[in-house]
Order: C-alpha cells, then structure tokens, then sequence
C-alpha cells in the first residue's frame, strides 16, 4: 500500500526553483519506489482536470530522496485554486494506484469550477496582460496590484482596481533591482552595496534579514529578506535603487518578489538549513540560490564567487540559466575562469598583489588596496575581502563608477553602526573583542581563520546555537570553533531558541565535546544568556587576549556593554 504524506502545498508567486513563472506546488514525502508511478498518474490526473476547467499550464516535477515536488504554472488570479486543483489530482492519483475511492468531495470538479469561478479576476488579468504589452513592470499579492517602480510606482488595492484605457502607461518606469544571495556575507554585502550606492548621490533602499530600509529612514525591523519586503521596498517612492537581499527559505516558499532585475550576485553555497522543501544536499541547495538569475533579462549581469568549486560546476551544467552577462570573482588571480574572462574580454574582479582589480572589454582597472577596506583587516579577514569583490562586482554591474565604488568601500567600515553581528571590533583596555553572528560551519571556519591570523597572547570563544540543529551540527561547529586552539569556551545558553531542546543540553553537548577534543573541564564556563557570556569573557580577559563573541542573540545588550567599556 502506498503511504504519503502532504507536508506542503502553497503559491508560488514570482520566478521559483522550478519555473520563471507562478504557480502552485506541494511536496510530498512518498517511498522512492513510488516516485515515478505517483509522478505519472498526477500528471495524467492533472491534465485531464486542467482540461475539464479549461487551463493551460506548464507542468513540473522534481524528485528528492525521500519524495517528490508535484507543480504546474497559473495565472496570478488563480494560485489558490491551482493548489486545490494540484491536491485533488494527487488524490486521484494515490486512489489509482491503492485501487480504491478517493475523497469525492476533494476531488469535485464541480467543486474546483466553483472556487475558479470566484477567485478569477478578470480586471486584474487585463492589467497585467496590458502591462506585458507596454513592458511596464507590475507586482500583485493578495491586498495590492502595483506599475512602476520607486519614484513612479503607484499602487492599487486588489479590490479598486483601475481600467486599462485609464492609465497613462508611459508614466512607470523601472529603478535598478540588485538581488543578493548566498549562504553566507548577504547582509554584509548588501550594506557594503549601500555604501557604495550612497558614495555615487543615488537614493538606495535596502531588504535584509534585520530590517528594510528607504533611503535613510528603516520602515520597520525584521527579517524582510523575501518576497513581501521586496514588493514593500520596490513600492516605495524614495528608492532609486533596490538592493534586496534573497534568502532561501522565501524563494521557497514563495519565489522572487520580482522578476525584473539588472544585477544578481551569489556569495557562496554551503551546508545550512538541509532538509526543507525537499532541499537535502548542497547541490540542491545551489539550484536554490541560483534562482535569482531566472529574474534576470538577456541585459543582466550574475555576479559569481569562482572560488565555490560548486557554483562553477552548477553554471557548467546549467548554462541555460545565464541569460545575460556573468561575471566572476576570485582570490586567486590565476584561477581559471578568472583566466577565461579575460581571455573572452569579459568582466571578472580578482585580488593581485594586495590589489582589488576589475576587468571588462580588455581594460583592467585597480579598484583599491585591501589595506584600504576597513573589514579586511588588513587582508586577515579574507571572507570580507571576497564579499567586497562581490560587492565591487554587482556594482559595477548596476553601472556604478570605479570612483565611487573606491569611496564606498572605503567608508563602509563593518562596525556595529553599519553592519551590526556581523564582524564587528571594540578595543576595551587591550583586549580585542570581535561580535559575529556565524552560525554554520562555512561561516565559522571564515571567522576562525581571520582571528587565527591575528596575534594573541590567549584567545576565548562565547559559543552557543538553537535547538533546531542537530546534534551532528552543533558538534561540527564546535570542531570547527576548537581549530583555534581556544584557551577558554564559555558555553551559553539561548533560551529564546530552544525550540524543543532542554535548558542546558546544548551547552552540555558542546562541553562534552571539547572535553573529547582536548580540553580541560577548568577550561569550559557556562551563562545563562549571551549577555552574560560577555560580562564573564571580558572579566576572563587579559591585555593582548582576543576575545570572540558569537552572539547569536542578545546583541544589543552586548553592544552597549561594549560600548559602555570602549
């Protein structure tokens, strides 16, 4: 007997990991065995209710280990009936192949017919068809339809919707849309980004996991890094520029917010978040990220990281994906694609002799010394150095000039004003205290290898992670924190992120492993609160120690401690 189970079906509502289009999908956990029987009698029970109901649409499918993605494109005024109509084909699909009944009134046509009949929206399709035809921009969600972007954007609720011979269609006009994606440095390179845009006059909004931004004024705080706080961002009237940060989980979900983009750029890709959406390898992983350049145009330019061997061999194998312009990036000037790009006169950024150096058309130009970019620390933190040529590179690609770009990278200085968890330094009596928000192991070993370069007299580790990573995660991230060859951990507790674990069992899990590394017990302290992780690390420190909080929560707490000291 076959056994499945829906965790999910939902709207896709921009370009999604199976099609540039919107749509609705499920994921359905189902033994491997199963897969392709199960694929094949949905989509026959698809098509055939697609054609009782008068749709046309792209159908899709995509299978991991332990299931399969079930999909198929829809208008925009229809997603939530394409999920009802997706749910009942794979209910008739199940019953075909236990032989026996499926669930009449989930599989009603006449039912389907009715939910149809009411969610069209035939006003709203004419303003997007009329919109196609003027190569106007739109946006649309559940309460508001929107033309134009940022200055010239005007919006209209769904229900008060104008007629198409009302408009003067000449009046919208797009602004430059940058998405910025990766596992790890998108905030960090969307603020880098920001600053470069300031240095050139031009008005910037910016969507991150901390807050969304217009120009100089924060909208609100929180994490707006998809789809909703792109169309909030895109919408406002301040914003001349768009600068968005694309996390996983929101082009999952939901797709890209927008499907008209000048420049994307991809930091890295590394295991994180495995597991969801049917998302279960890294490789997997990659194909997320490498949604945003479906939202790029024939004109558009991808910004790479050539040093993540899996994003090059990704775009080898997928280079029906890029649609425009690349441009590579590395730290090693004779890395092959950086070789290639030059060979094809093609851009491409790259560090030579302590040089951040950008070529296009034959011509290469010095952008600025390492030395000269504040988060670099003098070149030790060289995942700074790599977010900055990411940055330098998206920049450019939204036609930026090399001046400004220099000024920008200059005055972003990645502290707890600018980019705050994320690399930030405080002197407190001769001790050196870094504040990082790394999470996962790629991110860790980043940080690590900048406060390995940097001299000490004894080095301290604040180390604590939420519940919902496993055991084997907690222990890699603490392997990884143990490459310093710490002198002290405080272990500590987040309580706000327990997420079904016990008070003090991850701190145990972390203690028993540095024990198992090495470690003696009088080594190892425990706070109830990244807070008082702090307090404990700075009474541990001595002049010349250097001290690395990973503050996971609580940082505005610790940044005024610090504050208060510096």
């Amino acid at each position: 007997m076959v056994k499945l189970l829906v965790d999910e079906s939902r709207r896709l509502t921009g370009p999604n990991l199976l099609s540039d289009n919107p749509g609705a999908v499920m994921e359905v956990f189902v033994e491997p065995a199963f897969h392709g029987p199960l694929i094949a009698l949905w989509k026959k029970q698809l098509e055939q209710l697609l054609r009782s109901l008068n749709l046309n649409a792209e159908l899709y499918h995509r299978r991991f280990s332990n299931g399969i993605n079930l999909g198929f494109s829809a208008d925009e005024d229809i997603l939530y009936t394409a999920c009802e109509i997706n749910e009942a084909a794979l209910e008739l699909a199940r019953a075909e192949i236990a032989d026996d009944s499926p669930d009449a009134e989930l599989t009603s046509l006449s039912r389907l017919a009715a939910l149809l009949n009411e969610e069209r929206n035939p006003q709203l399709m004419s303003l997007i068809k009329a919109a196609n035809q003027y190569k106007v921009t739109y946006l649309v969600d559940d309460d508001d339809f929107s033309l134009g972007m940022g200055p010239s954007c005007q919006v209209w609720p769904i229900t008060e919707l104008p007629e198409v011979g009302s408009l003067d269609w000449t009046r919208y006009k797009d602004i430059p849309v940058a998405l910025i994606t990766g596992t790890n440095g998108k905030s960090t390179s969307v603020r880098m980004c920001d600053a470069i845009v300031k240095a050139s006059g031009v008005s910037a909004g910016i969507t991150s996991t901390d807050y969304i931004r217009a120009a100089d004024t924060i909208i609100d705080r929180g994490d707006y890094s998809g789809p909703g706080g792109a169309r909030t961002l895109i919408r406002d009237h301040r914003v001349e520029l768009a600068l968005l940060e694309v996390a996983r989980g929101g082009m999952l979900r939901r797709g890209i917010g927008t499907s008209t983009a000048k420049a994307a750029l991809i930091t890295n890709v590394a295991d994180d978040h495995l597991g969801q959406y049917g998302i279960d390898t890294v490789a997997d992983l990659i194909g997320v990220k490498a949604i945003v350049a479906r939202a790029l145009s024939s004109e558009g330019t991808l910004v790479v990281n050539a040093d993540d061997q899996g994003l090059v061999d990704y775009f080898k194998q997928h280079p029906e994906l890029i649609r425009g312009k690349i441009c590579w990036f590395s730290l090693d000037a004779k890395h092959p694609k950086i070789l290639e790009q030059l060979s094809l006169n093609q851009a491409c950024l790259w560090i030579e002799d302590r040089q951040l150096l950008l070529a296009d058309g034959g011509k290469t130009e010095s952008i600025i010394d390492i030395n000269d970019i504040p988060t670099s620390m003098q070149g030790a933190a060289k995942h700074n150095v790599s977010n900055s040529l990411g940055a330098a590179g998206l920049c450019y690609a939204l036609g930026i000039s090399f001046q400004d770009i220099t000024t920008g990278l200059k005055a972003f200085r990645g502290d707890n004003n600018d980019n705050p968890g994320r690399g930030n330094y405080f002197d407190i009596d001769g001790v050196t205290v870094l504040v990082d928000f790394a999470h996962n192991a790629h991110s860790l070993s980043a940080v690590i290898d900048t406060v390995a370069a940097m001299p000490a007299n004894g080095r301290l580790i604040m180390l604590g992670h939420a519940g919902d990573r496993t055991d084997r995660d907690i222990i890699n991230l603490t392997d990884v924190a143990h490459t310093l060859k710490p002198d002290a951990v405080i272990t500590v507790e987040l309580s706000n992120y327990l997420r079904g674990r016990e008070i003090k069992e991850i701190p145990e899990l972390i203690k028993k492993r540095l024990l198992e590394k090495g470690l003696e017990e009088q080594q190892i302290f425990y706070a109830e609160s990244s807070f008082d992780g702090a307090k404990l690390a700075i009474d541990w420190a001595k002049p010349g120690d250097f001290v690395l909080l990973l503050a996971l929560d609580g940082r505005d707490e610790i940044f005024e401690y610090l504050n208060s000291l510096s």
